[in-house]
């Protein structure tokens, strides 16, 4: 128990996230199917039409905690709970919710304008927008990190990355355009929120190694 509570302490807000997400897909699997899509729609789901036409903008945020069936939660909670208990301490609690919760919106907004820009009018539901800005964060942690940072690499982010989109592209019933919108959110932010204060640090250091003679060694 106390190991449990130290864990909480350290990352309450993936924890947290990941929690709430499945309650929510307890009770929607008690009361109806969440596979079914016209009941995740009276639930939350985005979709076009009932954002723009009926003006119900929540859907953008709600839609983020829904998921088509046990097996698109089980995907997306096991990845937020393992990448961030490396990205929630390195960013600290509020930078790390700010980084999940806009990237899922701005995978569901682009979501929503590739769907109109198609003419299309699916119903889209996921954490996946918001983890692939998880994603893209840590890749931003690690470049800023000289390409390495605590068992990561450059190299091994982004191959993650590729066979993730691929998986994607070549899959049915998936949203690229939400994965690609989140991706792109959460880079963005997360460079301004720590990568050019971390890159002007480790640059201030070097630059402080040599002028007292230390020799500089990236390993």
């Amino acid at each position: 128990m106390d190991r449990l509570f130290t864990y909480f302490k350290r990352i309450p807000i993936t924890i947290s996230l990941v929690l709430i997400n499945i309650v929510i897909f307890i009770i929607l699997e008690i009361v109806g199917d969440t596979q079914d899509g016209l009941f995740m729609l009276q639930h939350g789901a985005m979709n076009p039409t009932e954002v723009l036409y009926n003006h119900q903008w929540y859907r953008l945020f709600s839609s983020m905690f829904l998921h088509f069936g046990g097996v698109h939660l089980l995907n997306n909670m096991f990845l937020l709970a393992v990448l961030g208990q490396y990205l929630e301490p390195t960013l600290g609690y509020v930078k790390f919710l700010a980084i999940y919760l806009f990237s899922g919106l701005g995978g569901s907004f682009a979501s929503m304008i590739y769907m109109l820009m198609v003419g299309d009018n699916n119903i889209s539901a996921g954490a996946s927008g918001a983890i692939y800005g998880i994603v893209g964060g840590l890749l931003i942690v690690v470049l800023a990190n000289r390409g390495r940072f605590r068992g990561f690499k450059t190299r091994s982010i982004l191959i993650m990355l590729a066979l993730s989109l691929y998986g994607g592209f070549t899959g049915t019933r998936t949203d690229n355009a939400a994965h690609i919108g989140g991706l792109i959110v959460g880079i963005i932010l997360t460079f301004f929120l720590y990568g050019i204060k971390t890159i002007i640090t480790l640059r201030k250091l070097r630059q402080y190694d040599l002028e007292n003679g230390s020799e500089y060694i990236d390993n």
